[in-house]
């Protein structure tokens, strides 16, 4: 967003939309956060602490238009809209113009599948097509596991190559040991243009009390191959911890 900047670092607001409903629809009109992926921008809506590769380079974190929301049914959502491609504010950057869109089923109480697609311009990640598929299953009170995959194709060439072919798939396991202690692991493949990236993460989420949150976690990532075109760290242990305070 243009005319916020303040040298290197510029100020955004990260949603500003109005929304209007009526009965089972709602339309949401402005700039607001993506449905992609299952990492949200927001640091206090995740378990880890990083991020996966899948976020960081294959997924918008906002869109700027209309997106509509249906509850088809008491077990499904369906969502259509029309944005100005991938993390733009209130300007159409590089002509983008995209359909974004999909459906959420649940399947059983315990198991959730989300289908997220945007394709057409996209902005600065180029012309194409790009979709995330969720499935959440809560196994039993303490155990969850989620299974997610992504798929990008665009014309974007920042990525070492001539276009921009990516897939992804992430695997998340979670066992709540008590009202204070979460344990969570996550383990990462993601392919950009013939180069396979890979990680594992340990993770641990305690609430000393119950408006503080610490997050540490203990990430190893690698990379198949010797060719590394965006120089990403290879072989690389990365302990990490955050705290939030909710107030």
């Amino acid at each position: 967003m243009t005319g916020w900047s303040n040298g290197v670092y510029g100020a955004a607001l990260p949603q500003l939309y109005l929304e209007v409903a009526h009965r089972d629809l709602s339309v949401k009109l402005g700039h607001f956060f993506t449905l992609l992926g299952y990492q949200v921008v927001p640091a206090t809506g995740n378990f880890f602490y990083s991020q996966p590769f899948t976020f960081n380079f294959g997924e918008a974190f906002t869109h700027t238009g209309a997106l509509a929301t249906y509850a088809a049914s008491e077990r499904v959502e369906v969502y259509a809209g029309y944005t100005l491609g991938w993390d733009t504010g209130f300007a159409q950057l590089n002509g983008g113009s995209n359909f974004l869109g999909g459906a959420k089923a649940q399947l059983s109480d315990q198991l959730s599948l989300t289908y997220i697609t945007t394709w057409g311009n996209l902005g600065w990640i180029g012309s194409g097509y790009s979709h995330s598929l969720v499935a959440d299953w809560q196994i039993n009170e303490n155990w969850e596991y989620v299974l997610q995959t992504d798929l990008d194709s665009t014309t974007y060439t920042g990525y070492g190559g001539t276009g921009y072919n990516a897939i992804g798939i992430n695997q998340y396991l979670y066992h709540t040991l008590n009202a204070q202690f979460k344990a969570g692991g996550r383990f990462e493949w993601w392919r950009a243009n013939s180069v396979s990236h890979f990680a594992f993460t340990a993770g641990l989420n305690w609430l000393p009390i119950p408006n503080v949150r610490l997050r540490p976690e203990l990430r190893y990532q690698w990379i198949a191959g010797s060719s590394n075109p965006i120089g990403i760290p290879n072989n690389t242990w990365i302990l990490g911890i955050d705290g939030i305070v909710s107030i």
